[in-house]
């Protein structure tokens, strides 16, 4: 790994911050023509991350794969067999208690699965979060989820003059 140094001088006293919090989210998996795709979402928060990850997911992956309601669909049954009660009941659950709408409490977990385009992607969120320590390989097209949330990053700002006390 290369190291990097960063002299700084007086004039940086004030640019370098702790910063409220960072997450770090990364997806990766095989394009149709089975090369390796990689990208990396950097955001300050979780909540930012929940809902911005849908669309940036959905992006990236129909920028490398043709047939994503195919891949969709594959990965609901993958779901399905393998993160019922542990992936898509208790992000149900979650989903009910944060908003309180009666209609998902009393919803067949896969109708919710299949409620909404983002479900699914969200169920993943869910999953690597809650359950995989951040890290949630999928065996179809070799995707890769990877999340991680950093409460206090530090930062150097070069863009600003620094503050000399």
């Amino acid at each position: 790994m290369e190291k990097k140094v960063y002299n700084l001088k007086k004039s940086s006293l004030g640019k370098v911050t702790f910063q409220e919090g960072t997450s770090f989210c990364m997806i990766q998996g095989k394009s149709d023509g089975g090369e390796t795709f990689r990208e990396i979402l950097i955001i300050k928060s979780l909540e930012e991350l929940i809902r911005t990850f849908p669309k940036w997911s959905l992006e990236i992956i129909s920028s490398n794969i043709n047939d994503i309601t195919e891949l969709n669909n594959k990965i609901k049954d993958w779901l399905i067999q393998n993160w019922m009660e542990t992936g898509i009941i208790s992000f149900k659950r979650e989903m009910y208690e944060n908003s309180g709408f009666e209609e998902i409490k009393k919803m067949d977990p896969i109708d919710f699965l299949n409620s909404e385009p983002e479900i699914p992607l969200l169920i993943l969120v869910h999953i690597a979060t809650g359950n995989t320590n951040g890290h949630l390989k999928i065996p179809i097209n070799d995707l890769e989820i990877s999340i991680r949330y950093i409460k206090n990053i530090l930062a150097i700002n070069f863009w600003e003059d620094g503050i000399v006390k």
